[in-house]
């Protein structure tokens, strides 16, 4: 592989390469990434931490040949070849969807550039880039799409991974006309990054990557089979449905809110939010909606906005908005005004912490 430090390409295929290069020139992102090479070349174990956005975050280890493996069926899937692609590695390498980018490039002796995470990580790109493969999470594509010329920029890549968090339906449309192949994916750390794709442009369910098996538990919550899983079923808490053309994820047990003792899919809300935002041409801002305590309803259904966005939202005209698809109890109660959000490693919304 070549990895690109300074603009200046360094083809490493040993440790021996990696000791050739002056560590005092690395951004954080590019010192983590020799760390991981290094264990790469001597056949050490890996240990990731889960996100912890909805709980306490937990360390899983995976040997080399799991990662090999998980990486091969993405690389497989996608036909990505040999030499060919420059990945733009903008995502945590400490993190799984970071370190698996890179183990995919290893893979294929391909070339990386490796930047630190932000929140636009293409905001000093030009429109003729050399790069053709990124990761992205649902908020850094949407700054992208915000700024002058960012689907030029992105329309250079080949294909783009979007995970990390559901994609709402309002980014889903601002991203269907784009010349880049989208992949929204489904996974977690357990599962060593996503064991399904979905091209936003052309399907409307998630495909499950080769050598992987789902199925359904009593409650309608999906459990996965594999290599890294040991052949063992991992229960996941989010619910799903199931087709011949493959699934789609209806949200997360543990974003359900009882109110009323009406059982309330938050990520449902979420995307009505997204709807209305949209009909409005109101620009995409950070949001999500959970509850608080409540003496009559047990929990009330709360939207929680950051205080830099408390004027983006006239709250009486999307009640009136959200009633006509959604019931009493899902609409929100109130606007719950925070300083500023928390954000975990994977620029997921932290809403425990919030909260």
């Amino acid at each position: 592989m070549q990895l690109f430090i300074n603009h200046i390409p360094h083809k490493i295929e040993s440790i021996t390469d990696l000791n050739k290069i002056d560590k005092s020139l690395l951004n954080e992102n590019e010192k983590k990434a020799f760390s991981f090479i290094e264990s790469w070349f001597k056949n050490n174990d890996f240990v990731f931490q889960s996100s912890g956005s909805t709980g306490i975050p937990k360390q899983f280890i995976f040997t080399k040949e799991e990662l090999i493996w998980s990486a091969t069926q993405t690389n497989n899937y996608l036909s990505l070849k040999q030499n060919s692609p420059h990945f733009f590695i903008c995502l945590d390498i400490n993190l799984v969807a970071g370190a698996m980018l890179l183990a995919r490039a290893v893979l294929l002796n391909a070339k990386v550039t490796i930047i630190n995470p932000s929140s636009n990580p293409f905001e000093n790109l030009t429109e003729n880039h050399p790069y053709t493969f990124a990761s992205l999470v649902p908020m850094q594509l949407q700054s992208i799409l915000n700024t002058k010329n960012g689907e030029n920029i992105l329309n250079q890549f080949e294909n783009i991974l979007l995970g990390g968090a559901p994609a709402s339906n309002s980014l889903i449309k601002q991203s269907a006309h784009l010349k880049v192949n989208i992949w929204a994916t489904y996974g977690m750390t357990e599962t060593l990054s996503h064991i399904a794709l979905r091209n936003l442009k052309k399907e409307e369910y998630f495909k499950l990557l080769p050598n992987n098996e789902i199925a359904l538990s009593e409650v309608n919550t999906l459990k996965i089979k594999n290599i890294v899983t040991k052949n063992q079923w991992l229960q996941t808490n989010d619910l799903a449905e199931i087709s011949k053309e493959g699934f789609t994820v209806l949200g997360r047990t543990d974003f359900i809110i009882n109110s009323g003792a009406y059982k309330v899919n938050a990520i449902k809300v979420e995307e009505e939010i997204a709807n209305y935002l949209d009909s409005k041409n109101i620009a995409s801002f950070p949001y999500f909606v959970g509850s608080l305590s409540d003496e009559l309803l047990g929990e009330k259904v709360v939207l929680f906005i950051e205080k830099q966005n408390k004027d983006s939202i006239n709250f009486e005209d999307l009640k009136i908005y959200l009633s006509k698809s959604l019931i009493q109890f899902e609409i929100p109660k109130k606007i719950q005004i925070i300083d500023k959000f928390y954000y975990t490693h994977s620029q997921k919304i932290d809403r425990n912490k919030i909260k």
